[in-house]
């Protein structure tokens, strides 16, 4: 099987530094005194992973403390894992019928996961044979979707059957805080200030909330372009966030007191996504365009490129122990590497 490319462009591991050593040799030939310069690089999806279970729907993925790459399989009701020689598992989710969504790192070497059908959050301890502990949440009206560590050590997640945000501690207990009626809270991330920054798509804003003194700092902004569809959003090395406007294909900006840009992703369909590549730009599913979009963050020049597997609907990325980014392809049911550097 082939294994996932490791080349001289990937991360500074101490394999990829062997990649580098071993692809240097002795150098390209003069022949009129100046060396030829390398074409330029040209990002593309290089790889796809087709994922054993057939339907499984992956929708979550994430590089786990392992190196290894962990996905939710939502309709298959398992968590997938990726290893760096192409090999996969799978192991059912300790409740049936979860819905498994988001998935995050944690502390001690844990990953969490949402289980948006069964309002659960899972646990998985990693070691030579994974441990599941699922921890059910006080409200069964919740349907948790986003989750991401918080700089408190905790983890934080989206609820948008209960219009929450909830606090899960890593012995998974649960205190929630409320945001607007309708608010529909979707991506989260840590922000630079480390703070919690989620999208509401119900009332068009991007909300922030201090991990502490939960609730009662609590700030909505609202996004000046209209029922925009707030999906995605991760911190950028600028001391900003960015998000992506799924309905009005766009990529937004919020500075860490509320200050909006917004730069239009002509050429996409549903900008779902997002996140910050090695080299500063930003890098974002397109989910019905079936494409990888680019933003330059220097020019705010955007470029797309295919995905080879037709209506395959990339959705969540990560970037993956070589720094590359990888995705889900949640209707193709495969897993896709995208090399961008």
């Amino acid at each position: 099987m082939m294994s996932i490319p490791t080349t001289a462009r990937a991360s500074v591991s101490a394999l990829a530094l062997g990649v580098l050593l071993s692809a240097c040799g002795k150098g390209t030939p003069l022949t009129s005194g100046t060396a030829t310069p390398p074409p330029p690089f040209v990002p593309k999806v290089t790889s796809e992973y087709a994922i054993p279970t057939a339907s499984s729907q992956p929708v979550g993925i994430v590089t786990g403390s392992d190196f290894n790459l962990w996905f939710t399989e939502f309709r298959a009701s398992k968590i997938g894992q990726l290893n760096t020689s192409a090999k996969f598992t799978e192991n059912v989710t300790p409740t049936a019928n979860a819905g498994p969504n988001g998935i995050a790192s944690g502390p001690n070497k844990l990953l969490w996961f949402t289980e948006t059908s069964v309002w659960k959050i899972g646990q998985i301890t990693l070691g030579s044979t994974p441990t599941f502990t699922d921890f059910l949440l006080p409200n069964p009206a919740a349907r948790p979707m986003g989750i991401a560590l918080g700089s408190d050590g905790d983890m934080w997640v989206t609820d948008p059957g209960t219009d929450s945000i909830w606090r899960i501690d890593q012995r998974g207990n649960a205190t929630f805080c409320k945001v607007r009626v309708g608010a529909q809270p979707l991506g989260i991330t840590s922000g630079p200030d480390g703070a919690m920054w989620f999208t509401e798509p119900g009332t068009n804003s991007i909300g922030r909330l201090p991990v502490s003194k939960l609730c009662s700092r609590l700030v909505e902004f609202a996004i000046p372009t209209s029922k925009s569809g707030p999906t995605g959003i991760a911190a950028g090395t600028d001391n900003a966030l960015w998000f992506t406007e799924r309905s009005t294909q766009k990529l937004g900006r919020i500075s860490l007191t509320g200050q909006f840009t917004e730069y239009p992703l002509t050429g996409s369909k549903t900008p779902d996504a997002v996140i910050q590549g090695i080299d500063g730009n930003f890098y974002f599913t397109d989910t019905a365009g079936n494409q990888m979009g680019q933003f330059l963050f220097k020019n705010q020049k955007v470029k797309f490129f295919a995905v080879p597997t037709a209506n395959a609907q990339p959705t969540a990325l990560t970037l993956g122990p070589d720094s590359e980014i990888y995705f889900t392809e949640t209707g193709a049911d495969k897993l896709a590497q995208f090399k961008y550097f």
